[in-house]
């Protein structure tokens, strides 16, 4: 609290930023002790409350009246960088100041049971032994390997893109540049993408680096999060470095004289925060670098088509990986169609081909994954004859069927086509749903394999505990059979693995969004590294009604370049990112007819004033969420700051905007 010797001396006036806060107003000024630092944590009254804020200047007397700050917490400022990066986060998604501040610092901060038994804010972390000058119990570099690290280091740009197959050693070059960092006397900043694949980079750069790791995730308690936060902290004011690894949120953690950004598996939608502030993970990364002088390091062995543009681009150095660094050769994948009822003898939804590789690897004492993913579980009707699915002559997006309606819908453009009785390709009746989920497919499983150790890991079962007791299992052979969703496709590096089983490859091709074929690619490519990664080449079974789409053939044969470039040359003819830029609207209203009326009305004042292209309007992909109607408005331009200014000055509190969505759903 202020001393009778701070209330005896003329006050000073600040703008500070209340992290509670929901106005419009961007800062208020209170008057305060003297000398307080920009980025200092106080306490302030707002309205009847109190609560925590950001010291974000010093400013003149104003005219009005004042209300005091409280107290200062007993925290050092937050960072010029940090700050820096706030500034820039509010201008560049259009998102206010104290959403943006209240996404970068920690829930509780002045919560007592944060307090140290002294009151004051936690001491010095003791010295820490001498960093080894290489890395120790590891196999020696790869010439591809080297030759990649070579090039990061001698290269003119910051900013580097990995591409690297499976199994081919990115977590090395990571470990190696870490390194090096740190030896210079710089933090390390690691982010992964979700949350199972944190025990396994975490162990990684815990045998490498020890104490100087601090792991942080969505999972841990607020407590323990503050604690990390804490410990963060205090490194910082000694001038320690640290390797942070987490989520994206780990961006804003402080750290001392920041060296290395590594956005690992950087292709990954979780990167994209899907609540106000919608940021972007790898762009803020990439601002974050350039504040901090960092080198920035994105890696994956399928990347982005926006990263891969900003590399065609030069803005990125692309460094390829094309050899897993066991040497032993990629799985070999089979695609198998599923308009083929011959093959459907022993169950609904495995085929016979698959079923009889899992026992046989079960009968080799070897592991097998399958990989279902739920999301968009009844989203399209696909033709069990000849695979057929209906797409918008418009978008050439998959349209949504609607059972209340029995209409095909466009989440895009809101074209709309009656539910016909016989598909339009091939005149068959045998028109289905895509859907399934881990649960009963789990329970197809054990009925299949009645004497195989099964076990699931979806986010339904996602707690650390249980994570970590799967993992434990796949290492130590004592699980036969992983059944799973996004959360087993990518990252998990295990020896035992020979068989991979996608159960439907078409659940988000055919979602009625731009970067469905993207996604689809990139999830296949994924699970399908999953296999082989021991001392054997692997098997991968990819089921699927649409055995010819370009995604999966190249997923099943690996041919990326080939993928990237139709892909690419489609967005640039439909006017889609990357070659534009482009701005998601949505509209929440309490009827559908209410949504519709808002978002119609909105629409037609965009076309009227911008000039624009404007989509929609057209009811969002769920349309009815929490008892409320949502529609949609697309927006893209070839320039960014005219899309920033309709999301700045959006015509009510119903409408959110979401700049450079990662999907029209």
């Amino acid at each position: 609290m202020e001393s009778s010797d701070t209330n005896s001396r003329p006050p000073s006036y600040y703008d500070v930023v209340p992290l509670a806060y929901t106005g419009e107003a961007t800062v208020f000024t209170y008057h305060g002790p003297a000398n307080l630092s920009e980025g200092a944590l106080v306490t302030i009254p707002l309205s009847r409350r109190s609560v925590t804020g950001v010291v974000i200047k010093s400013v003149p007397k104003p005219k009005f009246t004042t209300r005091p700050i409280t107290d200062v917490l007993n925290l050092p400022p937050v960072s010029a960088g940090l700050r820096e990066l706030a500034a820039w986060l509010s201008d560049y998604y259009a998102a206010s100041p104290s959403s943006i501040w209240s996404t970068m610092l920690p829930a509780g901060l002045t919560r007592k049971r944060r307090a140290t038994k002294t009151g004051t804010a936690p001491a010095g972390p003791p010295p820490e032994p001498a960093l080894p000058a290489t890395l120790t119990n590891m196999p020696p570099l790869t010439d591809e390997q080297a030759a990649a690290l070579h090039k990061i280091r001698s290269s003119n740009l910051s900013a580097h893109l990995i591409q690297g197959v499976t199994g081919s050693g990115k977590t090395r070059l990571y470990l190696e540049l870490a390194t090096e960092a740190l030896s210079a006397g710089r933090s390390v900043l690691v982010l992964v993408p979700e949350i199972t694949l944190t025990p396994q980079t975490v162990a990684a750069f815990e045998s490498a680096f020890g104490s100087r790791v601090l792991t942080s995730h969505s999972k841990l308690t607020e407590a323990k999060r503050h604690a990390i936060w804490l410990a963060a902290t205090t490194a910082a004011v000694a001038a320690q470095p640290r390797v942070i690894i987490g989520p994206r949120s780990c961006l804003f953690m402080p750290v001392y004289h920041l060296g290395l950004i590594v956005v690992d598996e950087s292709h990954e939608t979780s990167y994209k925060q899907d609540q106000h502030p919608r940021y972007h993970a790898v762009t803020t990364a990439a601002k974050l670098a350039h504040i901090s002088g960092a080198r920035l390091v994105l890696g994956s062995a399928t990347p982005g088509l926006n990263e891969l543009f900003l590399a065609h681009e030069h803005r990125l150095e692309h460094i390829l990986l094309s050899q897993r660094a066991n040497k032993i050769p990629q799985p070999k994948a089979r695609i198998i169609d599923l308009r083929d009822k011959q093959l459907f003898k022993s169950s609904k939804f495995i085929t016979q081909p698959l079923i009889a590789a899992i026992s046989n690897t079960i009968d080799l004492g070897r592991q097998s994954l399958l990989y279902l993913n739920r999301r968009g579980s009844a989203s399209s009707q696909v033709c069990g004859d000849c695979g057929h699915v209906t797409t918008c002559p418009h978008c050439e997006l998959p349209l949504t069927f609607h059972a209340d309606l029995m209409r095909l819908i466009c989440h895009h453009c809101n074209f709309r086509m009656a539910n016909p009785a016989v598909c339009p390709e091939c005149h068959g009746a045998d028109l289905r749903l895509i859907g399934i989920g881990t649960k009963r497919l789990e329970s197809e499983i054990v009925g299949l394999f009645p004497g195989a150790r099964i076990a699931r890991l979806d986010r339904d079962s996602a707690t650390i505990k249980h994570i970590t007791a799967v993992l434990r299992g796949l290492r130590e052979r004592e699980i036969d059979i992983v059944v799973g969703t996004q959360m087993i496709a990518k990252g998990l590096d295990l020896a035992g693995l020979d068989t991979v089983g996608v159960i439907n490859a078409d659940t988000l091709l055919h979602l009625p969004d731009f970067t469905a074929a993207e996604r689809t690619f990139q999830l296949l490519s994924q699970v399908s590294g999953r296999a082989g990664r021991g001392d054997r080449p692997g098997e991968v079974f990819i089921q699927t009604y649409t055995p010819d789409h370009p995604a999966i053939v190249a997923a099943a044969t690996g041919t990326y370049d080939q993928f990237a470039a139709t892909e690419l040359a489609a967005r640039h003819s439909l006017h889609y990112p990357p070659y534009v830029f482009m701005l998601k609207l949505t509209v929440a209203a309490a009827t559908h007819e209410a949504a519709q009326a808002e978002a119609t009305h909105f629409a037609t004042h965009l076309r009227t004033i911008t000039g624009l292209g404007i989509a929609g309007p057209a009811p969002a992909f769920i349309e009815t969420q929490g008892s409320r109607y949502h529609w949609l408005i697309t927006v893209n331009c070839t320039r960014r700051p005219p899309l920033v200014q309709i999301a700045k000055n959006l015509p009510s509190p119903h409408w959110t905007a979401d700049l450079d969505p990662i999907n029209l759903l």
